[in-house]
């Protein structure tokens, strides 16, 4: 019957257009391919924004403002220094999650493309990210004396890992992964060639039923068959996880090396390159300092990245230069950092595969439920540090990002209830809003008496600090409110 009806000019482009669709992405639609080519003047469905994904997004907006200006002030929203967890922790592994669920929307092969084409577009967004942050993160975006910015290069002591440079490199791993990891043999797939087949031919009694049975099929099942699906998919990126942790907890640096000698000391340096190794404040006890300075993440990401090119450094004698550092966001840890964003992707699949807000919601709430259940029991053997990214620490996050995201999600996308449609995505314009040192020193230290008993440092007045961020989230709130009803995005 195919044969018979390829010598149709009316279906002759449909069939040439389809035929790669099914054999090269068995997640695209064919029926809707082959829809569109059959009746070009239909038009094409406006895409419906997830508001709940918005939502997370704009809560780490609220709490990275939190973190950067009352951090100083209140040592609970500040990063933990070691083990544990404070607010500041829930930052990264949330938008890594955020993320891969917005990958799962944005990563698709669309008919006429290739995989290559495709990957290639995401790398070259990756690469921006990267470069975005070296110039925000790697120190070439300093301040002098007057507070003003510049840009200052200085490739002897450039860091080249951090923040932004972590998401890039995870946002690689996850395309590469999603797009060029071949998917197992499914249901999908069959369900795939029936709409093609069923848009092109005449349907045989029943066989209109398939693709409705196909997707309460799916249903039922509550979009597991997304695990076997991609399975492949998720070898590799437990793998890759397996490998960062295991590298992180496996490594033991040898005895020579300088961060394991028996009184180490933090380095401080300057603008000029130079600087100080001695006794300082520290946030860390010098059992923590110790413990990072000696560990498989700080003794091979000094190797791999360069001693003057990570976040941390110091030596085991009271002088410069530093002999060993440690980066947070180094490049070991940042491999344990591809499952967040992995799960993320599953979790906006689901959503994608089911459309039924019901099944989705049962699986989102199992899914995070075990995850963060895992990951409790887990801290019990391996304490949760954000630093060392520990396995733990990565499975609690992607649970209690799922679970978030799923009573978002549940409040305003499945009851189409829109109570708020801020989303403070200014996190990079915020740094236009200077802080006003009249404001901040006159009006809530001096006249609104803030800093009665913060000894007039307001960089250390947690009242102050609290009051001067909420009024900058307000603003940001209002700003960007009416850019998001606008429609107005910047996309790095």
């Amino acid at each position: 019957r195919v044969q018979a009806l390829a010598s149709t000019p009316a279906l002759h482009t449909t069939m040439a257009q389809c035929a790669p669709v099914a054999s090269e992405n068995v997640g695209v639609s064919a029926c809707t391919v082959a829809e569109q080519a059959v009746a070009p003047q239909s038009a094409e469905p406006k895409r419906v924004r997830l508001v709940g994904l918005d939502m997370i997004r704009g809560l780490m907006m609220v709490v990275m403002l939190l973190v950067d200006y009352a951090g100083a002030g209140y040592a609970s929203i500040d990063h933990a220094p070691w083990n544990g967890v404070h607010l500041a922790d829930f930052v990264m592994p949330f938008f890594l999650w955020v993320s891969g669920a917005s990958m799962s929307i944005s990563l698709r092969v669309r008919p006429g493309q290739s995989h290559t084409a495709v990957f290639a577009t995401a790398f070259k967004r990756a690469v921006r990210l990267f470069v975005l942050g070296l110039v925000l993160q790697g120190g070439w975006l300093t301040q002098d004396t007057e507070g003003l910015k510049a840009l200052n290069l200085d490739l002897s002591t450039m860091r080249w890992m951090g923040i932004l440079q972590r998401i890039a490199l995870v946002f690689v791993i996850t395309a590469f992964v999603e797009l060029f990891v071949p998917k197992l043999g499914s249901e999908s797939q069959r369900r795939a060639q029936t709409q093609l087949a069923g848009t092109l031919l005449p349907r045989a009694a029943g066989e209109g039923s398939v693709l409705a049975e196909g997707a309460a099929c799916d249903r039922r099942s509550f979009g597991c068959e997304l695990f076997r699906t991609n399975a492949l998919g998720w070898g590799v990126v437990l793998c890759v996880a397996a490998v960062g942790t295991g590298l992180t907890y496996g490594v033991r640096p040898p005895a020579s090396w300088p961060g394991c000698a028996p009184k180490v000391y933090p380095c401080f340096g300057d603008l000029a390159g130079t600087g100080v190794c001695a006794e300082k404040p520290s946030e860390l006890t010098s059992e923590e300092l110790h413990t990072m300075a000696c560990s498989g993440p700080g003794y091979l990401d000094s190797q791999i990245l360069g001693v003057n090119h990570v976040y941390r450094k110091g030596s085991d004698v009271a002088e410069w230069p530093p002999k060993f550092g440690f980066d947070p966001e180094g490049f070991v840890t940042t491999l344990s950092a591809a499952l967040p964003m992995w799960l993320g992707m599953h979790v906006g699949k689901v959503w994608g595969l089911l459309k039924d807000p019901r099944s989705t919601l049962v699986h989102w709430a199992v899914l995070g439920s075990v995850l963060t259940l895992v990951g409790a029991v887990l801290s019990v053997w391996v304490p949760l540090n954000k630093r060392l990214w520990s396995p733990s620490y990565s499975l609690i996050m992607s649970g209690m990002a799922t679970l978030i995201y799923a009573a978002f999600f549940g409040l305003v996308d499945a009851t189409a209830l829109h109570p708020l449609k801020f989303r403070p995505v200014a996190g990079l314009v915020r740094t236009l809003l200077t802080p006003l040192e009249w404001f901040q020193n006159a009006v809530l230290m001096d006249w609104l008496g803030l800093g009665s008993g913060c000894g007039g440092a307001y960089e250390h007045c947690g009242p102050a600090l609290m009051v001067y961020v909420w009024i900058e989230i307000l603003a940001w709130m209002a700003i960007c409110g009416v850019l998001y009803r606008k429609n107005m995005f910047w996309k790095i």
